[in-house]
């Protein structure tokens, strides 16, 4: 499990002089999780603040959007972020608790997750696991608990946060397929969220810049969930 190269840049701009290396830690962290559990396809280190969730790096953009459908919805690594509780979902198919979550899970060939308590310097989060087999995670949780459990030891601020740094979150569609494909998302959003136009556009701008993807891939997403 590499950092995408959008993950990478954030990581260069939280490194500073003589502190943390956040790439190393989220390597080493990703590598012994495979070791603990090999279906795990993807992981995300989510932050939270202010009553919201960031994706603050990923491992993959199927990861990073995963995490933007929950911002635009409801799921595990967001509840754990603000409330500091574990969240396991042991197989998507099964799930009933966060319905778009699962279904947009299962499109990409996830079947299971795990989302963990995590403190990164002062703020409160999460680790969100992703796997391809359904209870990857089951009867691991305490070796994978002693991975994560030390929490991650680098300063963030409010403009380390995605929102602020990727800025190509917010870049137009570049074509009527693009367009079409965010205005059907938009339909979505409003039909399941009772959000009326302008809101759900900005809702779904607001996720995907939160997750750190551009609009378009977290429209796909949310309609593979259908």
């Amino acid at each position: 499990m590499e950092p995408i190269p959008q993950t990478s840049e954030v990581l260069r701009e939280l490194r500073t002089t003589g502190g943390p290396d956040l790439e190393a830690m989220l390597r080493d962290m990703a590598e012994r999780v495979s070791r603990v559990v090999p279906s795990c396809t993807g992981m995300s280190l989510s932050v939270a603040d202010a009553g919201l969730t960031f994706t603050l790096v990923s491992t993959s953009e199927q990861t990073s959007a995963l995490d933007g459908v929950q911002y635009a919805t409801s799921g595990p690594c967001v509840q754990t972020a603000l409330e500091g509780i574990e969240l396991t979902v042991q197989d998507v198919l099964n799930e009933d608790r966060w319905q778009r979550f699962a279904a947009a899970a299962a499109a990409e060939n996830v079947r299971s997750s795990l989302s963990l308590p995590l403190l990164v310097g002062g703020w409160h989060g999460s680790i969100n696991l992703y796997a391809a087999d359904p209870r990857a995670f089951t009867g691991d949780l305490e070796e994978l608990r002693a991975i994560v459990g030390p929490g991650i030891d680098v300063a963030v601020t409010n403009a380390d946060l995605p929102f602020r740094t990727r800025t190509y979150a917010t870049d137009a569609p570049r074509s009527l397929g693009d367009l079409d494909l965010i205005e059907q998302a938009v339909g979505m959003l409003m039909a399941q969220e009772g959000l009326d136009p302008d809101r759900a556009r900005q809702h779904l701008q607001d996720a995907a810049e939160r997750a750190g993807i551009d609009q378009l891939t977290l429209a796909r997403t949310l309609i593979s969930a259908l």
